[in-house]
């Protein structure tokens, strides 16, 4: 059994994997930003799980988060920086600071914030593996209106791998990265064009077959896990004329 901490847990991926690691009879310390959130997951009512309210843009929050994840199930062994938010479909020109500064705020102070703090605890306990969700910009991608999405993602995908440089004494302690691809979610069916958007409803893809993959990954110890490899593409691609519309 694995103690698992994840960020954003409430609704779409994080959720789903709230629900698979605690199916497969882990232990699941998750964050919302409200206790109306936390409830509306349903979560609370697992056996195993446990939410708490964090806002990953301060780092006293998410500094306590980890800390009653701590208490509450004595070790971290994986922790997944999950939480994120999209930007509004528009333009750099067209985005006010504020819009830029909540995505930025989220996506990488609070990813940072959160790798921080886990680190601090997994250093004390001797192991532990962290990962980061990546998204669109993390293969340079590049697609109007995302830019500000996009760019908080490349930043996470070179995060990631700047830290694992650092932690070259520090063996036992691993950070990897999760690439869920194009996921039905809320956030995805937000994005713009998403209803004519043929490519998108080929390679989209269920939150209940997606987390269930990544869970499958982590436990097994990989660090790099990609659900929508180039081979996976290509088949859906192949089979797309036979399917129904999402």
């Amino acid at each position: 059994m694995m103690n698992v901490f994840i960020t954003g847990g409430t609704k779409g991926i994080g959720s789903g994997l709230v629900r698979h690691f605690q199916q497969l009879g882990h232990q699941v310390v998750y964050t919302g930003t409200s206790e109306d959130s936390i409830k509306r997951s349903g979560h609370m009512e697992l056996t195993g799980t446990y939410g708490v309210v964090c806002d990953v843009r301060n780092r006293k929050d998410i500094k306590e988060a980890l800390n009653f994840a701590l208490k509450t199930l004595g070790t971290i062994d994986i922790a997944i920086n999950n939480a994120g938010v999209n930007q509004k479909s528009l333009t750099v020109l067209e985005l006010e600071e504020e819009d830029i500064s909540h995505v930025i705020d989220v996506n990488v102070k609070g990813m940072i914030n959160a790798t921080g703090e886990a680190l601090r605890i997994m250093k004390k306990q001797g192991y532990g593996r962290i990962y980061n969700m990546e998204g669109l910009g993390s293969n340079n991608m590049v697609f109007p209106k995302t830019v500000i999405y996009a760019s908080s993602k490349h930043l996470l995908s070179f995060f990631s791998k700047g830290v694992k440089k650092e932690l070259s004494e520090f063996p036992k302690i691993k950070i990897g990265t999760l690439s869920p691809g194009m996921v039905f979610t809320d956030f995805l069916k937000s994005s713009d064009g998403f209803e004519d958007n043929r490519i998108m409803k080929i390679l989209g893809s269920p939150v209940d077959d997606v987390t269930p993959f990544l869970v499958k990954e982590i436990i097994k110890g990989k660090l790099k896990i990609n659900y929508l490899s180039f081979d996976r593409m290509m088949w859906r691609f192949i089979i797309s004329p036979f399917r129904k519309n999402k």
